[in-house]
C-alpha cells in the first residue's frame, strides 16, 4: 500500500516527539498504526527513517530529510487549500458570458457596468454566436454562463427565464406599402439561421414577397429604416435603430421570444457564481430591466 498525506503527518509527529507513544497520543491514534505509517514510507523510499534506541527513536539522515521537505509539503498544502477555498468565496475569478450579438447590443451595455460596479474584481470575457450554439459549449463547459432565446431543455441546464420579446415584420414610417405593391412585391429581409424567420416566412403569403437574406438583424434594421424593404426583426432590436421603426401594418403575424439566463447546473457552485448569477438575473429581469 502506497503511503498517504496521513502518513508523513504520522512522521513529522514522531520527528517532534522522538517517541512513538508519545505521538500515537499526541495524534489520538494507536501506537499500531503510526509504526505502520513509518514502515509504509521506509518502504516507498526504501530506506530507514528511524532508529529505535531505549529512550525513543532517533531519525536517520533520510528520516532528517523526510522531515524537512514533509514540514515544507504540509505547508504548501494548507496555501493550496487556501487559495482553492477562497477561489470559491471570494468574489473574483474569470467568467464568460456568450449571447447572440443582437442580444448583447440591447442587454450587455446595461449589464456589464453594472456588474463592474458590484463586483469589480471579477473578469468577464464575451462570446457571441447563435444562441443554440452558445447553448452548445454551455453544455460543453466552454462558458459559464449564456443570454440565449429560446434555450432547448437538457437535463445538464439550469434555465432562468428572463423576459419576453416579439418578432414580427417591421418597417420604416414612410415606408408605403401601397406603392411598393404597385411597382413589384415587397422586399422583406431576414436571417435564415433563425427559427423565428423560419416560422414567420411559413405564415406569410410568400407571393406578395422577394426574400433577401442577412446574418445581421442591425443591418437588416438599418435597410428597414432606409425604407428599402421589410423586416423580420425583434422588437427589441427594432427599437434599438437610431431611426424609428414601426410594425408592417398588414400582418400580424408573431413569434414570441424567451430570453433566458442558462448555465450548468454542477459547476456555477462557488459564492463567486452565485452571486453573479443573482446579479445578472436581477439586472435583466423586468421590471428591473426594460
Amino acid at each position: 500500500m502506497r503511503p498517504s498525506f496521513d502518513d508523513l503527518n504520522y512522521f513529522v509527529e514522531v520527528a517532534n516527539t522522538k517517541n512513538l507513544s508519545r505521538a500515537a497520543q499526541r495524534l489520538g491514534i494507536t501506537q499500531p498504526s503510526v509504526s505502520a505509517a513509518i514502515k509504509r514510507l521506509e518502504q516507498a523510499f526504501t530506506t530507514p527513517l528511524l532508529v529505535r534506541n531505549r529512550s525513543g527513536v532517533q531519525l536517520t539522515r533520510s528520516g532528517i530529510a523526510l522531515e524537512e521537505h514533509s514540514r515544507k509539503f504540509m505547508a504548501q498544502w494548507e496555501q493550496l487549500k487556501t487559495n482553492v477555498i477562497r477561489a470559491g468565496t471570494d468574489m473574483a475569478g474569470t467568467f464568460t458570458i456568450g449571447c447572440h450579438p443582437s442580444v448583447a447590443l440591447y442587454t450587455l451595455p446595461h449589464l456589464i457596468p453594472a456588474l463592474k460596479r458590484i463586483h469589480p474584481h471579477i473578469t468577464l470575457n464575451l462570446v457571441h454566436d447563435l444562441s443554440r450554439k452558445i447553448t452548445e459549449q454551455i453544455i460543453g463547459c466552454e462558458i459559464d454562463f449564456g443570454l440565449v432565446i429560446n434555450p432547448i431543455r437538457h437535463p445538464d441546464l439550469v434555465i432562468h427565464t428572463l423576459f419576453f420579446d416579439e418578432v414580427a415584420l417591421w418597417c420604416s414610417l414612410e415606408y408605403d406599402s401601397a406603392l411598393s405593391a404597385h411597382e413589384g412585391v415587397n422586399t422583406l429581409y431576414c436571417d435564415p439561421n433563425l427559427k423565428q424567420s423560419q416560422t414567420l416566412l411559413k405564415a406569410l403569403d410568400l407571393k406578395q414577397f422577394q426574400i433577401e437574406h442577412s446574418n445581421n438583424l442591425e443591418v437588416i434594421a438599418s435597410l428597414v429604416a432606409q425604407s428599402v424593404g421589410l423586416g423580420i426583426l425583434p422588437e427589441r432590436v427594432a427599437n434599438k435603430c437610431p431611426q424609428p421603426l414601426r410594425r408592417y401594418p398588414h400582418s400580424d403575424d408573431v413569434v414570441m421570444d424567451e430570453l433566458c439566463l442558462v448555465h450548468r447546473a454542477d459547476i456555477q457552485k462557488s459564492a463567486a457564481s452565485q452571486h453573479l448569477k443573482l446579479a445578472i438575473k436581477s439586472l435583466l429581469t423586468e421590471p428591473h430591466y426594460l
